[in-house]
């Protein structure tokens, strides 16, 4: 009897027509016209996201390269963490203003930067003074700069500062009293060639008044 009633159950679900089915594989046909929808709004980051950011280390007031990887999804390649203390920046030279005046110029570093600090250290001393500078700076003024005097820049960020003598250089200002007397040399050197050719002509006329009397005395006697 159990026999024969799994049979008709087996036949009753068979022959009925809302019986559920198994699906039978999608055909060749829908895999090849399934299409993959491009990226919405919503996608982070864009198609140049691929590209390094267009960051310039040496331009100030710019936006720093974190601040453009977030807006734009580019790259900013080499950038070290804001726990690890800095690269040195790159000095790219000191600019005598008039007077005792410096502008120390330089080149962000490949790092994470809170700030920089601008110090300068006499000759023979400890270092004498020095100013903080904000992140997107590049350049800083000076006053009072002795001749001679070193000047150094370094990075600083949460992981400590940068390694302060890689980014230093040795001011050494124009001699204006030199250059003075090089134009006052100049200017007396062109007088007094001046002076000479005066005297060289009064000394050729001269000459020729002394033959011009010596004619006519002569044509005189005769």
């Amino acid at each position: 009897n159990v026999f024969c009633w799994c049979n008709l159950m087996q036949s009753a679900s068979s022959s009925s027509p809302n019986a559920t089915r198994p699906r039978s594989p999608p055909s060749i046909d829908y895999y090849e016209d399934f299409t993959i929808e491009p990226p919405g709004p919503s996608t982070t980051y864009s198609e140049g996201s691929k590209n390094n950011c267009k960051y310039d280390l040496c331009v100030e007031h710019q936006q720093t390269c974190k601040e453009l990887e977030k807006a734009t999804g580019c790259r900013c390649p080499g950038l070290s963490s804001a726990y690890t203390p800095p690269s040195p920046p790159r000095l790219l030279g000191l600019i005598q203003q008039d007077g005792r005046g410096v502008v120390v110029h330089w080149c962000a570093p490949t790092s994470v930067v809170t700030h920089y600090i601008v110090w300068v250290r006499g000759n023979g001393k400890v270092m004498d003074r020095n100013i903080q500078v904000e992140e997107r700076k590049r350049t800083a003024v000076l006053e009072d700069v002795e001749a001679g005097a070193y000047v150094c820049v370094e990075a600083v960020n949460k992981g400590g500062g940068s390694e302060k003598d890689k980014s230093c250089a040795t001011f050494e200002p124009q001699n204006s009293e030199s250059g003075l007397a090089l134009k006052l040399g100049i200017i007396g050197g062109v007088v007094g060639l001046i002076l000479l050719l005066i005297l060289a002509l009064l000394l050729w006329r001269h000459k020729t008044r002394q033959i011009t009397t010596a004619r006519t005395e002569t044509e005189g006697v005769l």
